[in-house]
């Protein structure tokens, strides 16, 4: 009864949703799989979470991971996911990390309008006797009729822990730190917004660490008339074939400047062979405090421009997945965020069945000092030709444990008394 109550009352806290309907297609492309019937959120919010536990120190840390898929019969409003992990009682403090997305068309190839990967709020709530941890997460896979059918996978992890034994703080854990901008063809391929987060929110012995939470990108121009059986009509949005789709968020350090303030950088690129004037969103959240360590690594984005003539062009549109391990990290805990990522089409742009890249399968040894995930990655039109390249960036949350002379560190307080 306790924890039912808990959902609800987590449900009230995150934005008012609406019903999805339940039409299922009945074309599918080569690759699509049978899902359920697509639910409201309160039918959502009847199933429990099926997030596997990947690392757990009773007591005081524990890590998840998992995905959610659902299906919309079109592209009028985007697919929302929400979804409740119990945790265990000792968790007072945790969050959740966007780690991958999958987008496709269940019935065609189609010009791509805009694509998101969004988790939009996350709350953990707590009471006598259970813990839960919910969020939202919206996906969006729009061409220019928004009349297809699409299906929107979110892969995530998630963390929790017991305060007294790490000093971190989640800042905008609810919302997120939403930062937006429109890119026009002339400024060039690679958007770049900077983020600055409260000043003096940091204290000196703090750490701060960027969790990223998502992406949403759009084409803005109103109007385009394409030749079709059925004439254009002035709502008609442009749409266009995908060469590539990339985001990399970085932050110089783990300090923060000598105002107190963190400071971290998103660029992005979502083109075809041209440039074309597109908005972007993106969402992060924050966690700070002297239990907080990071590293980093590098990405690079170069956007590609035309055709190329050195390309595969066999069939070979299936699903990537390679092994990589992180050796001789200093940390108790070791948390992998997927920071950065590029697909791109290997001749040309093509039109899109399916797009996207996550994270899974994570293992993390303490005592070797190893973190090892896979990370599988596509990008197809309808026959799967031609070939497609893919390039990912992990930067590592790291959480150390309080030593027993830090857990007795408080802050002192000198109050003199006039007579």
């Amino acid at each position: 009864m306790i924890r039912a109550v808990l959902i609800l009352l987590a449900t009230c806290l995150l934005l008012s949703l609406s019903a999805c309907a339940t039409k299922k297609p009945e074309k599918k492309t080569p690759d699509a799989e049978d899902r359920t019937k697509i639910l409201t959120p309160f039918e959502q919010l009847s199933l429990k979470s099926d997030a596997k536990t990947v690392f757990e120190d009773q007591g005081k840390f524990i890590l998840l991971e998992g995905k959610k898929c659902m299906q919309r019969d079109n592209g009028a409003e985007p697919v929302t996911l929400l979804q409740w992990i119990e945790m265990p009682d000792y968790v007072d403090s945790g969050t959740v990390v966007l780690n991958g997305w999958d987008l496709r068309y269940l019935n065609q190839d189609r010009e791509v309008n805009s694509m998101r990967a969004d988790i939009t709020h996350s709350k953990l709530v707590k009471n006598t006797g259970s813990t839960v941890l919910v969020f939202e997460a919206k996906g969006t896979l729009e061409d220019q009729s928004r009349k297809d059918a699409f299906e929107f996978c979110v892969f995530y992890t998630a963390l929790g822990y017991h305060s007294t034994a790490i000093d971190a703080t989640i800042e905008e854990d609810h919302n997120g730190i939403e930062s937006s901008v429109v890119q026009t063809e002339n400024q060039g391929a690679v958007a770049t917004l900077e983020n600055t987060g409260h000043k003096g929110m940091l204290r000196k012995y703090d750490a701060v660490a960027i969790i990223p939470r998502g992406f949403d990108f759009q084409y803005t121009d109103t109007f385009e008339c394409e030749w079709r059986l059925w004439p254009c009509q002035w709502g008609d949005r442009v749409d266009y074939r995908l060469l590539q789709v990339a985001y990399n968020l970085s932050q110089a350090s783990a300090a923060p400047s000598l105002g107190g303030t963190p400071h971290w950088v998103t660029q992005t690129i979502f083109k075809d062979n041209n440039t074309h004037t597109h908005r972007i969103k993106t969402r992060a959240a924050q966690i700070r405090g002297r239990s907080v360590k990071l590293h980093g690594d590098f990405l690079a984005l170069n956007p590609r421009t035309g055709k190329t003539d050195t390309c595969r062009k066999s069939a070979d549109g299936v699903v990537r997945t390679q092994t990589v391990r992180i050796n001789e990290l200093p940390y108790d805990y070791a948390i992998p965020m997927l920071t950065g990522w590029e697909l791109v089409n290997e001749c040309e742009h093509q039109r899109v069945q399916r797009a996207g890249i996550w994270i899974h399968d994570i293992r993390f040894d303490p005592q070797a000092g190893y973190l090892e995930y896979k990370v599988s990655s596509i990008l197809r039109d309808q026959d799967g030709a031609p070939s497609f390249n893919s390039a990912h960036r992990i930067t590592v949350l790291g959480l150390n444990r309080l030593s027993s002379s830090e857990k007795k560190r408080a802050p002192r307080f000198r109050l003199k008394i006039r007579d």
